[in-house]
């Protein structure tokens, strides 16, 4: 099920890219663009004083960006989920903006990313008590990875909370868990799968930067591309776990393409 859900979602966006390009893409241009060119103009480094510098230079115009990139990703994620889940178009150049909707969503996705990092230490606390002392680096592995496997299990069930916003039929905490009890396996696989196509499609852009100036030109519009991609994915994997545990809808099998 993990899986079929991954590839349902990938279909979702790839087997209706047109349409994803009309709700999406200018949005993700006005953000990704200039993320991109200040990674670019002001690279990571390890010297203390270039890298103070970078910070004065770009301190602005990151915290601008960064401002962008929430309000655009916010105002992407209600569209798609209301574009999949209700069929709503926009006929402007622009989703509807609901700016009551779109704080609604972002701060109930503020409150699940807290919820999952809270979880996240004190389940790596706990663990890592007994196990990093007993098991030394194999132990810091085992207590990473169970943190994780806990918090992406609680953010995922709680997740269908988000496109509940974005169609205005909102659940609470404990509805949004008690839909998706029988949930945690498939939540397991599915994040494997995720994490895993997350670092391939990477690879190229990796291998570019080796290249010189003219590779790191090409990674840029590599990762522009698949960043887009990434990202309305993740938004579908939320469509699809609400349509799923909360609607009833069916999961297509990995080799059958269809909508839901």
């Amino acid at each position: 099920m993990g899986v079929n859900m991954f590839v349902h979602s990938v279909r979702l966006v790839l087997g209706d890219w047109r349409n994803a390009l009309r709700i999406s893409g200018l949005l993700y241009l006005i953000y990704a663009v200039p993320s991109l060119l200040l990674a670019l103009l002001f690279p990571a480094t390890s010297r203390p004083d270039q890298a103070l510098a970078a910070m004065g230079t770009g301190g602005l115009v990151s915290f601008i960006t960064l401002i962008l990139a929430i309000v655009a990703f916010v105002w992407i994620a209600v569209a798609w989920h209301r574009y999949i889940l209700l069929d709503e178009t926009s006929a402007g150049q622009l989703p509807e903006f609901n700016s009551s909707r779109l704080l609604r969503y972002g701060g109930y996705s503020l409150l699940l990313g807290l919820i999952a990092m809270v979880l996240l230490f004190i389940v790596s606390a706990v663990i890592g008590i007994v196990a990093i002392p007993l098991l030394g680096a194999v132990g810091i592995f085992i207590t990473t990875l169970l943190g994780l496997a806990a918090a992406l299990i609680v953010g995922y069930r709680l997740a269908p909370m988000l496109p509940a916003i974005a169609i205005d039929k909102p659940l609470t905490l404990g509805q949004a868990w008690e839909a998706t009890k029988n949930a945690n396996g498939p939540i397991i696989v599915l994040a494997i799968v995720s994490a895993i196509a997350a670092i391939v499609i990477d690879i190229p852009a990796i291998v570019l930067m080796l290249a010189g100036p003219i590779g790191a030109f090409l990674a840029m519009l590599w990762t522009l591309c698949t960043g887009w991609v990434k990202m309305l994915v993740g938004v579908s994997i939320l469509t699809t776990l609400y349509g799923h545990y909360i609607e009833g809808r069916a999961i297509p099998a990995a080799q059958v393409g269809a909508r839901t």
